[in-house]
């Protein structure tokens, strides 16, 4: 009986579910994972072209007709973003994935035995695309969970998986086709997708701790950093081992922690997993057990940047940390018992009696989990990612429509390269190291954006001091550069000047990439982030969808790829320029709030 288990009251009123994120130890286990799942989902995306002259031939398709299998491949894998997040959100990320996987093995299986064109776009765009799009959301989202002062380099190494896969499975696929015909490729693809519900295995969920309401500004002190800070583990004499998983550093925890004593203040873990050695011993103490639903709660649980710098986030670390509220509880300390120090086995059973203890006070007192704590309404999830109220916002309008002519114009050329390079003469071979040369300098843009992101740039007249500017002027600049190279794309005959505009190309399209969910920060603010990623999610998906189609249709109608290179490049040079007028619609915004204020 639940209200059996309890002791003295922390809280009449609730408190915040916290997730405790280890800012390292198995956290790093979680982004090798999620770097694989990159590598694979996106390198098989991203190195479809060499694929499609093989399949044109095959099936006797035109251009046209070929690029429907990457618009709805990439066009769903990004629009499913909503669905997916709910998913994700009720599940847990290593469920999502993993059936996520189980999708895209379905339809690469069915890919092997297509005997027309449209078999190929329903199982590798439809089918493919929707289980890369439950494959994509947690593989981010793990990350972000398990990490705060280290997010920054995590989600780095994580994403630039896309560049590696690129680099490995263009050749790799070239070979196969060379030697084994094209259905060998989707076999062997069969093995990779195995493993990427293998990485999905390695997303554990995260233990949480109730952070009494009323006592935030008392438990906001743990989170400041300080010297004297060791490990909790350390705290206690022991010794956890790097790589242990979250079940097995809370069982070691458990056998030293003996039983809670009733009464005494429940605190959180610190963003690296540590506390004051002059503190009360903490012990886990007053932790709920495991949970791996209602991360996409968390507000920063799409910002890939360090919060740690982010002012909103110093300021009341707890409100974006926390995954939900529990309303109208009497909750104790004593109501979330301590694991028996001898059981190691019941730990896991008693984070899941925990678990259903919250749930059973929930409906005693009256409530329906009204913050969607366990994730469990998943029409809430997808209606709070599509806030359309945000659309009325004019610089977010800006922002989304930039997106969208961005999306328009960033698939259609990867898709188009190696076909492109076989128009003017050059290998299939030649072609997949072409797509090679945009694997290896999105990886290192990617690293390069995450990085200087971050930092004050050293420019003459103190230009380089506003972060936030600095991201936004990066964005709108290679963008526009991207535009330029991909407009004038048909200039570059050859191998060596093909592959130095692929490169090209990769570097300065990571900034779209990376930059993307800390520029909506700089202009929404933390507490509308997950709000606007998830429409945006929506628009990149429509882009997507309708963008592949129109270039191949161009290049159907010239019998050349040169109007579809340069359709593209004008939408990622018109995405980038128009952002530079965000500056001025800022202005005029804090102008007219300066008058409101004086009147």
């Amino acid at each position: 009986n639940f209200q059996k288990m309890t002791g003295a009251p922390v809280s009449s009123g609730g408190g915040k579910l916290v997730p405790l994120p280890p800012d390292g130890g198995w956290g790093w286990v979680v982004v090798i994972g999620s770097f694989f799942v990159h590598v694979f989902a996106d390198g098989f995306v991203y190195s479809f072209g060499v694929l499609v002259e093989t399949l044109m031939e095959e099936f006797q398709a035109n251009n046209t007709m070929a690029s429907l299998i990457i618009s709805l491949l990439t066009g769903l894998t990004l629009g499913s973003g909503p669905l997916a997040s709910a998913v994700c959100n009720k599940y847990g990320c290593r469920v999502t994935t993993i059936t996520g996987a189980g999708v895209a093995f379905i339809g690469c299986a069915l890919s092997y035995f297509a005997t027309a064109m449209w078999h190929i776009v329903i199982s590798v765009g439809v089918i493919m695309g929707i289980g890369f799009g439950l494959m994509y959301c947690p593989a981010i989202v793990i990350v972000t969970m398990y990490f705060e002062n280290k997010r920054s380099l995590a989600t780095g190494i994580a994403v630039a998986g896309a560049g590696v896969g690129t680099v490995l499975f263009a050749p790799i696929n070239a070979f196969f086709i060379t030697n084994f015909g094209w259905r060998s490729v989707f076999l062997a693809f069969l093995f990779v997708l195995v493993l990427c519900a293998l990485c999905g295995a390695t997303f554990a969920p995260l233990e949480f701790a109730l952070v009494p309401d009323e006592e935030e500004e008392e438990t906001n002190e743990v989170f400041e950093e300080d010297g004297k800070k060791t490990t909790a583990n350390e705290a206690h004499g022991e010794k956890a081992t790097l790589l242990s998983p979250p079940t097995m550093i809370e069982r070691s925890m458990s056998q030293s922690s003996g039983v809670q004593k009733v009464g005494e203040k429940i605190r959180p873990a610190s963003s690296m997993g540590a506390v004051d050695v002059e503190s009360q011993p903490r012990s886990r103490r007053g932790t709920v057990g495991e949970r791996d639903s209602g991360y996409l709660n968390r507000k920063d649980v799409f910002y890939t940047g360090s919060i740690s710098n982010v002012a909103e986030f110093r300021e009341d670390p707890d409100k974006f940390r926390s995954t939900g509220s529990l309303h109208g509880r009497h909750t104790t300390v004593g109501s979330i018992p301590a694991h028996s120090t001898g059981k190691l086995d019941d730990v896991r059973e008693g984070s899941q009696e925990d678990s259903q203890a919250l749930d059973v006070s929930e409906k005693t007192n009256g409530t329906d989990n009204t913050d969607n704590v366990e994730g469990k309404n998943m029409f809430k999830t997808i209606s709070n990612m599509l806030s359309l109220p945000l659309l009325l916002e004019p610089t977010f309008l800006l922002f989304a429509i930039s997106n969208l002519l961005t999306s328009v114009g960033f698939n259609s050329p990867l898709y188009f390269l190696p076909l492109h390079s076989a128009k003017i003469g050059l290998s299939s071979i030649e072609g997949s190291k072409v797509l090679s040369a945009f694997g290896v300098s999105n990886t290192i843009g990617r690293i390069v954006f995450g990085v200087v992101a971050d930092h004050k740039l050293p420019l003459p007249a103190g230009l380089g001091e506003d972060t936030a500017r600095n991201r936004l002027w990066m964005y709108n600049i290679s963008l526009t550069i991207c535009g330029l190279l991909t407009t004038f794309c048909y200039k570059f005959v050859g191998f060596i000047p093909l592959a130095t505009y692929s490169a090209l190309f990769g570097f300065s399209i990571a900034s779209y990439i990376c930059l993307t969910s800390v520029i909506l920060v700089d202009l929404l603010g933390l507490d509308k982030l997950t709000n606007a990623f998830g429409l945006l999610l929506l628009w990149q998906g429509v882009g997507t969808v309708f963008g592949p189609p129109i270039s191949g249709y161009l290049a159907d109608m010239t019998d050349s790829y040169t109007l579809s290179f340069v359709f593209c490049g004008i939408n990622l040079l018109v995405s980038g320029l128009m952002l530079f007028g965000i500056p001025i619609l800022q202005q005029r915004r804090a102008k007219a709030k300066a008058a409101a204020i004086k009147n």
